[in-house]
């Protein structure tokens, strides 16, 4: 592919339509190279495709464009008469966000401690959000502790695995207990059947790409174009792909195509190009309308929003957007949020429409992000195995005094609302696994090997609508039992997340980032798989702190 030269034509584009209003709508143009008909084989394979070549080229194509554009206005009005004809000075180009600023986050929450003589059922939907976690790791990449109201407890515990064995059909669960630096703490897993590339039903995906002014900023554009060229790479023959582009407004780009015509939709990602205000709404309703369009019941059926969560122009409220898309998740359509970039970034938004959008909300700031998701994650996880999938752990209040869960706040559901299938919940993929951690208290007497109530799960089942609800006990460990190395995991996980956040327990209770280095680094040295990356985050943030 000769993506240097296609990069090459778009900036050509971009300089000649520079001196438009900033708010003119997009104008796509035909890609570089010649598009092949849909009965023209391809001339190299799939995996040939040069992904990194888009992020990697992006800012010195964009240069190369400068150095070769057309003659400067000064120049063009020299040749007639320059003194008759002033040529006012550029508009000095506006100044490029550093990463920390303008960015919208939204706190949480902190995690308090209930009792059970207050409240013994603990009920929230599940989640396997991870972008809270990637979002600090884009941070401390720069030298940054990521803000406080960025970090959600419960994606940085999900961003780890714990060893859980896939279930074998539905959800399976997995409860851990045991005393981790002085506290009882509770692991709660929670896994789904893992399915092959080859099993899992065709996928139509609609790429819904923010291509506004701002994600030209720090090669975001060019971390995107790499994205689709990843998946491109990755999806079966008979699955199929369209892209809508938005801007100051929305257009589709690519009508739906199957992977197998590779070569169109590689043209297509060619032309992405970035200019104008951010109309979220018109770009997610039209990727909306392309998706019902090539709606198949038989199929995976999902939008992905690929964006740096800005919206300026059009319906900006997180609320009614999510209002509008949440329909299209209870009809089989889910949607996967991926933000990029750091400064001018709204996390709040792209979190919350995958939440009531029936999907998951990741991050990608770096081309090796683009691979985890895209080739590892992605994929395997398009199949959703569980929808409305809901948690309820029921506390035995003779034996449990009172308990924390950690994260989830923004998760919650009453009580009553677990076997209310009404209520939007989780819905989790084939290969996805959750966890939950709890901190526990037990009342004075009560033996450490006791029965300390059940977790409940309940869930639809895709398609049928048929409800599942399972009950897992919850059995102590005792107090001599060696405690699992995946619990100690993920107890370190929550509480660097709430030490970084200044929560109030984990600072009453002493707990430090040196103190939680030094457990992940006994982790590590057992082997412990996960623990190394966690060892390397906290040595940043204790670098940067």
């Amino acid at each position: 592919m000769h993506h240097r030269r296609t990069a090459l034509f778009v900036s050509t584009l971009l300089l000649a339509g520079a001196a438009g209003c900033a708010d003119d709508p997009i104008v796509t143009t035909g890609p570089a190279t010649t598009t092949p008909s849909s009965t023209t084989p391809p001339t190299e394979p799939r995996s040939q495709i040069d992904a990194e070549a888009y992020f990697r080229d992006y800012a010195e194509n964009a240069r190369e464009m400068s150095a070769t554009a057309a003659p400067s206005a000064v120049a063009v009005a020299g040749e007639a008469d320059a003194t008759s004809y002033p040529i006012p000075e550029p508009p000095m180009p506006a100044p490029t966000p550093g990463p920390l600023d303008d960015n919208t986050f939204v706190d949480a929450g902190e995690s308090r401690w209930v009792t059970t003589d207050e409240d013994r059922e603990s009920t929230f939907a599940l989640d396997v959000d991870t972008g809270s976690y990637r979002v600090a790791e884009a941070f401390l990449a720069q030298g940054y502790l990521p803000e406080r109201d960025s970090i959600r407890a419960e994606e940085w515990i999900n961003a780890y695995r714990y060893g859980d064995t896939p279930s074998e059909g539905g959800l399976g669960a997995t409860v851990e207990t045991g005393v981790v630096g002085g506290q009882l703490m509770m692991r709660v897993g929670i896994t789904t059947p893992e399915l092959a590339a080859e099993d899992r039903p065709a996928a139509n995906v609609t790429f819904v790409i923010d291509t506004s002014g701002s994600m030209d900023i720090r090669e975001r554009l060019g971390l995107v174009k790499s994205s689709l060229a990843l998946l491109v790479r990755e999806l079966r023959d008979d699955d199929s792909v369209a892209i809508v582009i938005y801007g100051s407004e929305a257009s589709p780009l690519l009508a739906p195509t199957p992977v197998a015509e590779w070569e169109r939709i590689v043209a297509a990602i060619d032309e992405l190009q970035p200019g104008g205000s951010t109309n979220m709404e018109a770009g997610l309703m039209l990727g909306y309308r392309q998706a019902r369009d090539m709606f198949d019941p038989d199929a995976v059926n999902v939008v992905v929003l690929a964006s740096d969560g800005v919206a300026n122009v059009g319906t900006t409220d997180a609320d009614v957007l999510t209002d509008q898309i949440a329909e299209a998740g209870r009809d089989g359509i889910h949607l996967v949020t991926v933000g990029y970039g750091m400064g001018n970034y709204n996390d709040h938004l792209m979190e919350q429409l995958a939440n009531l959008g029936d999907g998951f909300y990741s991050y990608v700031d770096t081309f090796a992000e683009a691979e985890r998701l895209f080739v590892h994650d992605l994929t395997p996880t398009l199949a959703v195995v569980a929808e409305q999938a809901k948690v309820q752990v029921v506390f035995d209040d003779s034996v449990v005094a009172r308990y924390r869960l950690i994260g989830y706040a923004n998760r919650a559901l009453d009580d009553s609302q677990f076997r209310d299938d009404t209520v939007d919940a989780g819905e989790l993929g084939a290969g996805h696994q959750v966890s939950a951690v709890y901190e526990l208290d037990l009342v004075e007497g009560a033996a450490a090997d006791a029965v300390a109530g059940e977790l409940r799960l309940r869930w639809e089942a895709p398609g049928t609508g048929e409800v599942t609800e399972t009950n897992t006990p919850i059995v102590l460990g005792g107090s001599d039992a060696e405690v699992a190395p995946g619990l100690r995991l993920a107890a370190t996980v929550g509480h660097a997340a709430e030490v970084l956040r200044a929560d109030t327990v984990v600072a009453e209770r002493g707990i430090t980032l040196a103190m939680l280095r030094a457990d992940a680094d006994a982790l590590a040295a057992e082997g412990v798989p996960g623990a190394s990356d966690l060892v390397a985050l906290l040595a940043a943030a204790l670098a940067a702190g």
